[in-house]
């Protein structure tokens, strides 16, 4: 191709790429890390490094910026990665100049929930969201977890996706399983979701001092420090918290249900909760969910039965 007709095919191309990565959930993320992606690779790495870093330029300024003055093959390069990362990783654009329609759905995702074996019917309120985001959805009628996509795909055609939406969509976007489970109770290395994950997830929600409520119950030790502050705490907040967890394994574990059939067998064995929870991979979450899981199926050890029995009336 002449310098020319790169010129000018180029200068197209990239408004295309400036428009679509304004909204773009990768926009903030490494071009190196895109380019491992795509199988192209960049040669500047750092925080930095990002596809905002450019876009704001048009195609003339771009030629300008410092590490692409005179290298026409690095702002190939550059386009290169972009265009394949919205072209596949980017389930919010298709690189065409057309009006999409309502009905239209990239399916992107759907493939990535099938590869990852993860449902797309999971309710929604099992997704683990911030409360700004969680009361978002509700108000939106946002459902099950693959309508939280088409709801974020939806909203990313119009305004710029912040928070932990963005950082959700964007981990299922690369696949990136320790993102993931940061909402979902993905095990990684496995696939799939599981209810000990989910239980983990729920304790990991909880206030600081009903964490350290829960874990007083349990084998762990407190330091100092967190025996102060469980003992300032507010009792009946620490119990309000408790008491919604609890609720929200009961409801977690409908969904579950061959699962939380073995949990109970666990306990009504005798087994050990420990080996059930150790895919956690966090001793004290581990400690938490087990604590939570004896609150649900009303298992309160009487020597311990204090806190809890008053709690739950036992």
């Amino acid at each position: 191709m002449s310098e020319a007709s790169f010129e000018k095919y180029s200068a197209e191309e990239w408004e295309h790429i400036r428009k679509r990565f304004f909204n773009s959930i990768l926009n903030d993320t490494e071009i190196a890390k895109l380019g491992q992606n795509v199988g192209v690779s960049w040669p500047f790495k750092g925080k930095g490094e990002t596809a905002e870093k450019y876009i704001e330029y048009d195609f003339e300024e771009l030629k300008s910026v410092p590490g692409l003055v005179g290298k026409q093959s690095r702002i190939k390069t550059l386009m290169d990665i972009l265009r394949e990362t919205l072209a596949f990783d980017d389930p919010f654009s298709d690189m065409v100049d057309t009006v999409e329609s309502e009905s239209e759905v990239d399916d992107t995702f759907e493939r990535i929930l099938a590869k990852l074996e993860i449902p797309p019917s999971y309710p929604c309120e099992f997704v683990h969201f911030e409360a700004g985001t969680r009361e978002l959805l509700r108000d939106e009628g946002v459902n099950t977890l693959i309508e939280v996509v088409h709801f974020g795909q939806k909203l990313a055609r119009n305004v710029v996706v912040g928070g932990d939406l963005k950082t959700f969509l964007n981990g299922l976007a690369h696949k990136d399983e320790v993102g993931i489970t940061k909402h979902l109770p993905y095990r990684r290395g496995i696939r799939g979701l599981h209810l000990p994950e989910a239980i983990g997830l729920i304790a990991n929600d909880l206030p600081e001092a009903a964490q350290l409520q829960l874990l007083s119950q349990s084998d762990i030790s407190l330091t100092d420090a967190e025996t102060a502050l469980l003992g300032k705490a507010s009792a009946l907040n620490v119990e309000a918290a408790i008491k919604t967890a609890v609720e929200r394994v009961r409801k977690v574990s409908e969904w579950f249900t061959a699962e939380a059939a073995d949990l109970q067998q666990v306990f009504n064995t005798g087994g050990s909760p420990e080996r059930y929870f150790i895919m956690i991979n966090d001793a004290r979450l581990e400690r938490m969910a087990i604590e939570l899981a004896k609150l649900q199926l009303g298992v309160v050890d009487a020597k311990k039965s204090g806190f809890f029995g008053k709690l739950f009336g036992r």
